[in-house]
């Protein structure tokens, strides 16, 4: 069973999990919500912009020691896919761009963080924190791409029933995830990941270290390694920041 949080202001619903995770110890997974974070972040360096109460902050704590360290992906997976099908619900164009985020067409409205404490080979805690524009209607960081639910549909949307909405499909895949991680098949997250996966199959350009090339995405594993197969016929594999989408 799910425990929600409301949190008026915090540095990060991650950073709030994260910290407050022995707490929580006892319960099956913990769901912080923030009107507003002052210290949001997403993979990496990046940061997130976020006007306050206007559109969903959450972290997810959950404690999979089912899990391997090295798949961990599996949860961003059906994180991502929770996310694109309820949104798909509100209009036309949702996609998944390696790894986690969400796209409608070639603009970015959702994010996702993963973080984990994990002892030996074990998982303790993974908090996956998310932020998708529902409500803002107007950008002023340098995000080169960013749009929102409203912008999208030109309606204002109910952000608590768009997250419950979200949080009942990502229990559901949640579960899917474990059970078929503990009979060796992760048949039904792969599959439904990759359907609407940004680009599969079709060649675009990319760049990595070498510089820019074109090629087209293949697939994504478990562990989050893409491949993406040149021009050549040459498949090259990489792992998170070291290509980067030429997005117009």
């Amino acid at each position: 069973m799910e425990r929600i949080i409301y949190l008026d202001d915090t540095t990060s619903t991650n950073d709030y999990l994260l910290k407050n995770a022995d707490l929580y110890r006892n319960e099956e997974m913990v769901i912080a919500v923030a009107d507003y974070q002052s210290n949001g972040h997403g993979m990496g360096i990046n940061t997130w912009e976020s006007e306050k109460g206007a559109n969903l902050l959450f972290s997810i704590l959950v404690h999979p020691q089912w899990m391997e360290a090295g798949v961990q992906f599996l949860a961003s997976m059906a994180e991502a896919v929770a996310i694109r099908e309820v949104l798909s619900q509100y209009a036309d164009g949702f996609t998944i761009k390696w790894p986690n985020d969400i796209y409608w067409n070639d603009r970015k409205i959702s994010g996702t963080r993963i973080d984990c404490n994990i002892k030996g080979l074990e998982m303790t805690d993974m908090v996956i924190g998310t932020g998708i524009n529902i409500n803002q209607e107007v950008f002023v960081s340098d995000a080169p791409n960013p749009v929102s639910l409203c912008q999208i549909t030109g309606r204002k949307h109910d952000c608590r029933k768009i997250l419950d909405q979200i949080i009942k499909r990502f229990v559901y895949y949640y579960e899917v995830a474990k059970d078929e991680w503990e009979s060796y098949d992760c048949d039904t997250i792969m599959e439904e990941y990759h359907k609407y996966l940004y680009r599969k199959g079709e060649f675009h350009f990319y760049e990595d270290e070498n510089g820019i090339f074109e090629g087209r995405i293949l697939d994504a594993h478990p562990n989050g390694i893409l491949n993406i197969e040149r021009r050549s016929g040459n498949i090259s594999q990489y792992e998170y920041k070291e290509v980067k989408f030429i997005i117009p």
